[in-house]
């Protein structure tokens, strides 16, 4: 059944609002995607770009669907460019000071990855698109011009990110452009890049690729980066089959290797429906089986780890079939099992940032064509394209984009990214529509939330709500609520060491859902940790 309505919910009023617009224009899913994209780039600028990358996960009402990656590609000339760690001039070190902790990011021409984001809205479009492009682009070309107004969380992450928005003069020309940085009721625009995506649909985007606009992007990295033209020129986005793995009564559609998100939702949701309803588990409170099963996925990024380290497999062929099969999932409740009964000390960490520079976006139209669209910028080079208004990524200086180190990859390598958006079918139709922001914390959140949705019958917006946990090792986050006294104590007991929060925070991800339900309407649910909205036409 065909929904009569459709829903946009995203990080910001302003960007859910453009798709929403979009979807009454008569435009599709799709479209809406675009128009709700690139409205993003001034509404919630310091997380998503043009110089950016992402992925988008269409599927429709006849079960059809594919996955558009959009993400960083390692330059071809890394492998020639440094033989050792590069200098502070091409890779800086920028500390950030989150109160509790500090962290350190990387900024500068040698952070900067290819930008396929704009390459992949263009592809989808042609595939999918059902008004003209131009029509998709105008309300981002309007809020660029316009400005949107920041509220109080995009404001506080531009002061968060002071040190790199403030790197550069043309950087600081778009977030402190008077001299101070833009505060919660200041208007962000950026008219230059008003007009990049104002030429963009005139001119198509082989001029971003192989133009003048692509010969600018490279200038700007001289003389320190490793971009060049053959990495402009190379095919930006890939269409791959999205993950599809049965859980909960229906399939999970999400991202594949080489990205680990989706592999790593599926294998501990698949890990998690196995012990459920087990005889040894049925005295032990669901929240302890989560935090368990997301130990667990957790570990198997690292060599140490059983011996798997994905970290250092996910671009090998028939990864995702390995370890999903029924005897590796059994393997690994048994190890699970056995730790409830014997717990075993354990402190591996994962890198993690703190930040999470990711923001999601979930669309369903009238005609129940799904879109899942996760974009980011990383923390942002420092390095803005003089007269184009695009800020070019980090992803080469992000510590958990690159575990292995950085420029390790092999040129020409697709980086692997914690992203996962994802849609729930049921009956081969789209039935939920969700992903989220938050670095490798973001896996954990579509899990709890998909859980308490889908196994424990919780409304969408109950189960974005709810308060969250995530583990780093044997420290267990905890936002307010999530566990009861009795429940902490079982979970001491079990070796964990519990970091109560006082309050619910961002670091928490920021699951933006729709659920449709049995007569096709949508109900959708904003994460208010990042300060989520929804549109609905």
């Amino acid at each position: 059944m065909a929904n009569n309505r459709g829903m946009v919910v995203a990080g910001h009023a302003a960007t859910a609002d453009a798709g929403a617009c979009i979807l009454r224009a008569g435009g599709n899913a799709v479209d809406a995607a675009i128009a709700a994209v690139c409205t993003s780039f001034c509404s919630e600028p310091v997380l998503t770009s043009p110089g950016g990358g992402g992925f988008m996960l269409v599927a429709d009402s006849n079960g059809q669907s594919r996955l558009y990656d959009g993400f960083t590609r390692m330059p071809l000339a890394a492998s020639s460019m440094f033989t050792g760690m590069p200098s502070s001039e091409a890779l800086q070190a920028i500390p950030i000071d989150f109160g509790d902790s500090k962290q350190t990011f990387h900024i500068g021409p040698a952070s900067v990855g290819t930008p396929p984001l704009l390459a992949m809205l263009f592809a989808a479009h042609r595939q999918h698109g059902k008004i003209p492009l131009k029509d998709a682009l105008a309300p981002g070309i309007d809020a660029a011009r316009s400005g949107v107004q920041l509220n109080a969380l995009q404001a506080s992450f531009i002061t968060l990110l002071q040190p790199i928005l403030t790197n550069t003069e043309q950087c600081q020309s778009l977030y402190a452009p008077n001299g101070t940085l833009l505060g919660e009721g200041e208007n962000f625009c950026n008219p230059d890049l008003a007009n990049t995506l104002e030429m963009l649909s005139h001119e198509g985007i082989d001029e971003m690729y192989h133009g003048d606009l692509g010969r600018h992007i490279v200038a700007a990295c001289l003389p320190h980066g490793l971009l060049n033209m053959d990495d402009m020129r190379a095919d930006q986005v890939i269409t791959r089959k999205p993950l599809n793995t049965a859980i909960f009564g229906g399939s999970l559609l999400s991202n594949p290797p080489p990205s680990s998100g989706g592999l790593l939702i599926s294998f501990a949701a698949l890990l998690l429906e196995t012990v459920f309803d087990l005889d040894e588990t049925k005295n032990i409170p669901w929240p302890l089986l989560m935090a368990e099963v997301l130990r667990t996925a957790s570990r198997i990024r690292h060599d140490s780890a059983y011996q798997i380290g994905l970290d250092r497999r996910m671009h090998e062929q028939g990864l995702a079939d390995e370890q999903l099969n029924p005897e590796i999932i059994k393997q690994f409740s048994e190890h699970m099992l056995q730790r409830l009964k014997n717990p075993i000390d354990s402190h591996e960490d994962e890198s993690s940032n703190r930040h999470g520079s990711t923001t999601h976006i979930s669309i369903i139209d009238k005609d129940g064509m799904a879109v899942s669209l996760t974009s980011s910028n990383g923390e942002g080079s420092g390095i803005v394209v003089p007269g184009t208004g695009i800020h070019l990524n980090n992803m080469l200086g992000e510590e958990d984009i690159n575990p292995l180190g950085f420029h390790i990859a092999p040129p020409g390598l697709t980086l692997s990214s914690m992203m996962a958006p994802s849609i729930f079918m049921k009956h081969g139709k789209p039935a939920v529509v969700l992903g989220s922001g938050g670095s490798n914390r973001l896996r954990g959140a579509i899990l709890q939330v998909l859980t308490r949705h889908l196994k424990l019958g919780e409304h969408i917006e109950s189960a974005v709500h709810a308060p969250r946990l995530h583990n780093e090792g044997n420290r267990l986050d905890l936002e307010p609520g999530f566990l009861t006294d009795r429940e902490k104590e079982l979970c001491m007991q079990m070796g964990w060491d519990l970091n109560p929060w006082q309050r619910q925070s961002v670091y928490f991800g920021g699951v933006n859902a729709i659920s449709i339900d049995a007569k096709g309407q949508p109900h959708g649910c904003g994460d208010p940790r990042r300060g989520g909205a929804v549109s609905l036409t």
